[in-house]
């Protein structure tokens, strides 16, 4: 099936070492298609946050060669490639809690903006409320970030990747990348974040890659999985295998 589908990332011989012999990554290579949904797996210190900062743009500098959409990450300007590729980190980092969900989600809006801009559009307005109604937490949004839970500020998170990679776009050639969303969640949580992102994947088509380490999770939700361990990839291929 995805050899139909339009590639959209392509890593390949990726090696990362943060000095002093404290190497992260070692030779993997990384292909996600239009519509994969692909869980990162393996045990803490196996390089999967590392591989995911690299896959972003985030992490920059690696041996090897990181293509999205055919053109190599590295030459993209931020503002635009941060359009068409949203990196959640495994945790917010807040500006301030006294911040409502509201203004809080139009910030996703930035990469949109002139530098000369300092409105929020009636489109933007739309398209953070799309986003809102698309997670299910509409009534969410004149709360502040301090009044939630960590489950509901996880599910904010999501939305501001909704909103900053437009939901009113064709999602199917856009990359959500997710680490670790389910640290500290108890289990309804995590199911319904992860399927929150499992609708985005089968009804949208947003592709999708999250980190994470429960196997019965990615079993259930994702089609495709890449196992690493100490820095190298043992296996990449269809979840159920």
């Amino acid at each position: 099936m995805s050899a139909q589908m339009n590639h959209l990332l392509k890593a390949e011989n990726l090696s990362f070492d943060y000095g002093e012999g404290k190497f992260a990554l070692r030779d993997v290579s990384v292909n996600a298609y239009e519509k994969d949904f692909i869980s990162v797996i393996g045990r803490n210190g196996s390089g999967k946050s590392t591989l995911v900062k690299l896959l972003s743009g985030i992490q920059r500098h690696p041996t090897g060669r990181i293509e999205f959409k055919g053109k190599e990450i590295s030459e993209y300007e931020r503002k635009h490639l941060s359009r068409s590729l949203c990196y959640l980190p495994q945790s917010g980092i807040m500006l301030t809690d006294r911040i409502s969900v509201l203004d809080f989600l139009q910030l996703g809006r930035y990469s949109y903006k002139n530098f000369s801009e300092f409105r929020y559009s009636d489109e933007d307005i739309a398209i953070v409320e799309r986003s809102l109604e698309t997670a299910g937490i509409s009534e969410f949004k004149d709360r502040e970030m301090s009044e939630l839970s960590g489950g509901e500020r996880q599910k904010v998170l999501i939305t501001l990747a909704l909103v900053q990679l437009n939901l009113s776009d064709d999602l199917s050639s856009k990359l959500l990348i997710v680490d670790e969303p389910l640290t500290y969640l108890d289990v309804n949580y995590q199911h319904e974040i992860f399927s929150i992102l499992h609708k985005l994947n089968a009804e949208r088509g947003l592709t999708v890659i999250v980190v994470m380490h429960d196997l019965n999770l990615a079993l259930k939700y994702t089609g495709k999985t890449i196992l690493l361990n100490e820095g190298r990839m043992i296996f990449s291929g269809k979840t159920n295998e």
